[in-house]
C-alpha cells in the first residue's frame, strides 16, 4: 500500500516513533469489565468504565457502573476520604448520564456531600486571615453548585444549612429550608424550630423587600404553604409574649398573625400592650399600640382584664424600665401612668417584693437592674414633674429596702 504524499511528508516530520505512532493503551471491554467488577476493583473499573463505545453501554454495563460506584463511594465514606480530588470524581460520576436517575447512587452521594462540606468548611476555618475568605469562597462555589445538581433530599438539605450557618458563609440557606417546607411531609418538618424561625427569617426579609406592597396574607402564600404555615403559629404567639424577642420580632409576629385572622381582639390587645413594653419599633404598629393603651383610660373592667392576663406571662414585660429616664421610655411610662397606673403598680410591687426575698423563684421579674431603674426614676419623676409612676406604698416599701 503506497503511502500519500501528505502522510510521507508528515512522517518525515514527525519521526516513525513520535506519539501519534506510538502503542496506544488498549480500550477495556464489557469482559475486561466484567472481570474487574467481580474482583471489586472500582478504581480501575471507573478508570476505564467509559472505553465501552456509546452504542454498546446497555444494561449489563448500566448496572456494573452503578454498582462499582456505589463501591467506591462507600468506601471513601468508610476510609474518610474528603479530599477535593475525592469529592470532584464523585460529583463527574453523579452529573453522568448514566447516574442521574439512580436513586440510591444520588443519596450516597448526598451522603458523602454532607461530609465533605463538614470538612471543607471546618479546614477553611482554620486556614490564616490571608487564606481564609478564599477558603470559604471555594466551598461555597462548590455548595451552590452540587446543590444545583442534587435531587435537593429535605433532609440532606437541612443538616447542609446547619454547616453553613456554623461558618462566614455567602450561601443563602433558604433554599436548604425551601425543599423541606414544600415536601409532602413539610407539617412534620415545620414542627422543627430550625425550620419555623427559617419561616420566620424569609417573611421577615422579603417584607423589607422594596417591592412589598405590605400584604402579609400574600407574602405568606408565595413562600408557605398553609399546612406548613400552621406550624409556625404557636412561634409567632410565643414571640408576642416573650421578653426575649425584640421590637421588630413582634410587630412582624403580629402583622403576620393578624394577617391571617387568628388574633382575636383582647388578643391584639394584650400584644399592644406588650409590644410598647418591650421596645417598640417607631411607626404603624407603634401608633396602634399608643392608641389602644389611651383607649384603656375609661375601660376599668378591660384594664383588669388585660392586667390579669399579664400576670400569667413567665415574665412581666418590662424592657423599656431598662433605662427609664430616657425620652422615648419615659414618655410611654407616661402613657401607662395616665391610662394603665394599675400594670406599673403591679409592676413596681412585683420589683419590691422580689428585691425584698432577693431570690430568683420570688416572682416573675427579669431582673433587679430593671427593677431599681424603674423604681429610683419613679422617685425621681415624683419629685420633678409631680407624675405616679406607684403607689405611694410601694415607694415607702421600696425607700425602707434602701435603708
Amino acid at each position: 500500500m503506497l503511502l500519500s504524499l501528505s502522510a510521507f511528508l508528515l512522517l518525515q516530520t514527525t519521526g516513525f516513533n513520535s506519539p501519534a505512532f506510538s502503542q496506544v493503551a488498549p480500550l477495556y471491554t464489557l469482559k475486561d469489565l466484567s472481570v474487574l467488577e467481580r474482583e471489586k476493583n472500582f478504581e480501575e473499573f471507573l478508570t476505564h468504565v467509559n472505553d465501552i463505545r456509546p452504542s454498546e453501554r446497555l444494561k449489563l454495563w448500566k448496572d456494573m457502573y452503578q454498582s462499582m460506584a456505589l463501591e467506591m463511594v462507600d468506601y471513601k465514606l468508610k476510609t474518610k476520604d474528603f479530599s477535593m480530588k475525592t469529592y470532584k470524581h464523585i460529583e463527574s460520576i453523579a452529573r453522568s448520564s448514566a447516574m442521574t436517575d439512580d436513586e440510591f447512587f444520588q443519596l450516597k452521594r448526598s451522603m458523602y456531600a454532607k461530609k465533605f462540606y463538614g470538612e471543607c468548611y471546618k479546614q477553611a476555618s482554620t486556614l490564616t486571615s490571608k487564606d481564609k475568605g478564599e477558603g470559604f469562597k471555594t466551598c461555597d462555589g462548590e455548595l451552590n453548585s452540587f446543590w444545583y445538581f442534587s435531587k435537593k433530599d429535605p433532609d440532606i438539605g437541612l443538616d447542609l444549612a446547619k454547616i453553613v450557618e456554623l461558618y462566614p458563609s455567602s450561601v443563602k440557606t433558604w433554599p436548604f429550608y425551601q425543599t423541606a417546607v414544600n415536601d409532602p411531609i413539610s407539617p412534620l418538618y415545620c414542627e422543627k424550630p430550625d425550620i419555623q424561625r427559617a419561616i420566620i427569617n424569609k417573611l421577615t426579609q422579603e417584607s423589607f423587600d422594596k417591592d412589598f406592597d405590605g400584604n402579609y396574607k400574600n407574602l405568606i402564600k408565595r413562600f408557605i404553604p398553609e399546612k406548613c404555615f400552621v406550624k409556625v403559629v404557636a412561634p409567632l404567639r410565643l414571640a408576642l409574649q416573650s421578653t426575649i424577642t425584640n421590637g421588630l420580632e413582634k410587630e412582624m409576629a403580629m402583622n403576620l398573625l393578624s394577617s391571617k385572622g387568628l388574633l382575636s381582639k383582647e388578643e391584639e390587645d394584650l400584644y399592644a400592650i406588650l409590644f410598647l413594653l418591650d421596645g417598640p419599633v417607631v411607626g404603624d404598629k407603634m401608633n396602634i399600640a399608643w392608641k389602644k393603651v389611651e383607649d384603656l383610660s375609661s375601660q376599668y373592667a378591660k384594664r383588669q382584664k388585660l392586667l390579669n392576663e399579664i400576670k400569667k406571662l413567665p415574665l412581666i414585660p418590662d424592657k423599656v424600665f431598662t433605662d427609664a429616664s430616657l425620652p422615648r421610655n419615659k414618655a410611654i411610662i407616661n402613657l401607662f401612668a395616665k391610662n394603665f397606673p394599675e400594670y406599673l403598680n403591679f409592676y413596681g410591687e412585683s420589683c419590691v417584693n422580689y428585691l425584698e426575698n432577693k431570690s430568683e423563684s420570688s416572682g416573675n421579674i427579669a431582673s433587679s437592674v430593671q427593677c431599681n431603674e424603674f423604681l429610683r426614676t419613679a422617685r425621681a419623676v415624683k419629685k420633678s414633674d409631680n407624675t405616679e409612676w406607684v403607689s405611694d406604698s410601694v415607694d415607702t416599701k421600696y425607700s425602707a429596702l434602701k435603708k
